[in-house]
This record gives C-alpha cells, sequence and structure tokens, in this order.
C-alpha cells in the first residue's frame, strides 16, 4: 500500500521537473530557441533515450538539489556545471519539441506558440502500474532571455502553481546551471510529498539533460 500512494507523486513530479527544465526547464524540431538575429550552435538530430546512454560517457558532476516542503508548497533548487559554453548548452534546455528523446519520463512536448523570445509549450507524461493508468498534462508560457535565463510559468494543467526559472553563467569553458522552481500542487499530493524522494527524482532528471549536453558536444567534435 505504502508503494501505491506514492506513485501518483512520482509521476508529477517527473512532469514538474523535466527542464526545460529544467530544466527546465526546449523548439522546431532540433533547432534551439534563439534570439532574434542570433546564430544557432549547431543542427543535431536527437537520439533516443537509449542510444544517448550508449553513446555518453558518464560526466561526474556534482548535481546538487535541495527541497523544501512547507505543507502548501514544494521549493526545488538544484546547481550543476556542464562542460560546454553557454551557447551549447542553452541549445538543449530550449529543444522543446525533442524533449522525450532524451528526457525519458515525458511523452510527448510541442511548441504550440511562439512570439519573439517568448514560447508556448504543451507537455504530456503517461505512466502505468498494473491496471492503473497516469496522465498529467501542463501548458506553460516560456519566457527567454538568450542564452542567460529561462523562465516558465504554468497557464494550465495539474499544478494549483508552477514557476521555473534557468539561469546559465559561464565559468571557464564550462556553464553553470542554476534551477528554482516554486510549485503548488493538489492538497492531497502534498500529504505524499517527500523531500528525499523528490531530490532523487530532480537529480536523475538533471543528469539526463547533462548526458545529452555532452552527446551533442561529442558529435560536434567528431563531425568536425
Amino acid at each position: 500500500m505504502h508503494g501505491l500512494t506514492q506513485k501518483p507523486f512520482y509521476v508529477l513530479m517527473k512532469i514538474i521537473l523535466a527542464t526545460s527544465a529544467a530544466l527546465l526547464p526546449i523548439l522546431f524540431l532540433g533547432k534551439p530557441v534563439l534570439a532574434e538575429g542570433g546564430k544557432p550552435s549547431g543542427n543535431e538530430k536527437a537520439p533516443t533515450v537509449n542510444s544517448a546512454a550508449q553513446i555518453v560517457e558518464h560526466y561526474n558532476t556534482d548535481i546538487q538539489v535541495k527541497v523544501k516542503n512547507d505543507g502548501e508548497q514544494i521549493t526545488v533548487d538544484a546547481t550543476f556545471t556542464v562542460p560546454v559554453l553557454p551557447q551549447q548548452a542553452w541549445a538543449v534546455l530550449t529543444d522543446f519539441d525533442n524533449i522525450p528523446n532524451f528526457i525519458s519520463s515525458i511523452q510527448s512536448s510541442k511548441v504550440i506558440d511562439r512570439s519573439g523570445n517568448s514560447v508556448h509549450v504543451a507537455q504530456n507524461g503517461i505512466e502505468k502500474y498494473g491496471f492503473l493508468t497516469i496522465s498529467l498534462e501542463s501548458v506553460r508560457k516560456v519566457n527567454l532571455s538568450p542564452f542567460k535565463k529561462i523562465q516558465e510559468y504554468m497557464i494550465s494543467g495539474s499544478m494549483r502553481k508552477m514557476e521555473e526559472t534557468t539561469q546559465l553563467l559561464p565559468e571557464g569553458n564550462h556553464t553553470r546551471i542554476i534551477y528554482h522552481a516554486d510549485i503548488v500542487p493538489g492538497a492531497w499530493i502534498i500529504r505524499l510529498a517527500g523531500s528525499a524522494f523528490i531530490e532523487s527524482e530532480a537529480r536523475k532528471q538533471f543528469q539526463e539533460i547533462v548526458n545529452e549536453i555532452i552527446r551533442r558536444k561529442r558529435l560536434i567534435i567528431t563531425s568536425g
């Protein structure tokens, strides 16, 4: 019984923390979102999650995640570095249409509207547990400040509130990614939330993003 009560929240948090997320809080079939007049960093084709796992050699990054739950709002803070310039990290973080190819929890993700550096993104996730199928949806507005900041606000979906901010800070030849999210889900979900559990799921999603960033960097190196 204990396992069954945690599973709905497990699915929800996987949708919430899908970078940009992201992580997180990603645009048209592999083409990164650009500032008006900007230049793309490359046209890489995103692979399936399995092929990415085979290609990417694990990057030993320290993904720091902190979770707070005051009984009403869940706050997630994370920071980690990737061995690329901000423009290359940005290309992955804003590749919304291809999120399902490298974030294992997302069923579909699509840009449904774009105006300058503002986009609307619709996402769906599905999980099955025996005879139980759980489907979660969200539509969010994403404000872009290339290649520095991504801000996301939920317009409609399963949560009462979801606001995310992802910052990209250059550190030599690396980029530090700083993520913050404020989430207010339904009251019944709050009672089931465990900070350690949410932290583990968030770290897993950020690692998938790191893997994709490194995979694309390797493609650029080998093709050059």
